[in-house]
C-alpha cells in the first residue's frame, strides 16, 4: 500500500465518513481489511448503467481502498494505472493549499471533500480553497471517471467478489 499512501490518505482518510456505516472510523481500522459495502437489493450486473455508475461514484472511497489493499480485487491491473497517475498528481501538487489540506485531514481521519466544502468552514478559508481547487478537481475527476467506468464494465466480477470476499486480507498487497 505504500505505493499509494497519499491516494489512500486523500480518498479514504479524508472521506472516512464513507466507511462509518461499515464500522470503520479510521484508516488504521481498515488495515488488512476489505471494506464490503452493505448488501444491495440488486446485483451490479442487473442494474441500469446510470444507476450503477451513480452508486459506484458515491462509494468511490470504498472501491479505491479495496483496490489498493486487495491484490485479488476485480480489474485491479486496469485500475492501478489510474491510481498511479492520481498519486503522481498528489505528489507533484502537494504544496497546493487544497491538496495539502486534504492530506492533512486524511492523516487525521477528518472528513474533507474540496468539492463539497462544509458550511461551517470560515469564509476566508472557503474562498482560499476555491481559488486553489483546480489541480485537485482535475485529478479527482479523471480518477473518478476512469475508476467508475472500469468498475461498471466489471459489474459481474464485482458481484462475484462481493459474494466471496472475506473481510480480512491474509496477505499484503503486492
Amino acid at each position: 500500500m505504500s505505493e499509494f499512501q497519499m491516494t489512500h490518505v486523500a480518498l479514504v482518510g479524508a472521506r472516512i465518513d464513507a466507511f462509518a456505516a461499515l464500522g470503520f472510523r479510521s484508516r488504521s481500522d481498515l488495515t488488512m481489511r476489505r471494506a464490503l459495502p452493505a448488501g444491495i437489493a440488486v446485483e451490479f450486473q442487473h442494474m441500469d448503467e446510470g444507476e450503477l455508475k451513480a452508486l459506484l461514484t458515491r462509494q468511490l472511497p470504498i472501491w479505491v481502498h479495496n483496490c489498493i489493499t486487495d491484490p485479488q480485487f476485480p480489474a485491479r491491473n486496469r485500475l492501478l494505472m489510474h491510481l498511479r497517475r492520481f498519486e503522481g498528481e498528489l505528489r507533484d501538487n502537494r504544496d497546493n493549499e487544497v491538496i495539502a489540506m486534504v492530506l492533512n485531514a486524511g492523516f487525521r481521519n477528518r472528513q474533507l471533500d474540496p468539492m463539497a466544502l462544509p458550511q461551517s468552514m470560515p469564509l476566508r478559508q472557503r474562498c482560499s480553497m476555491l481559488m486553489h481547487v483546480e489541480p485537485w478537481r482535475e485529478a479527482y475527476r479523471e480518477l473518478e471517471t476512469a475508476v467508475v467506468n472500469i468498475l461498471a464494465s466489471e459489474a459481474e466480477q464485482l458481484d462475484t467478489w462481493l459474494a466471496t470476499a472475506e473481510p480480512r486480507i491474509e496477505h499484503a498487497a503486492v
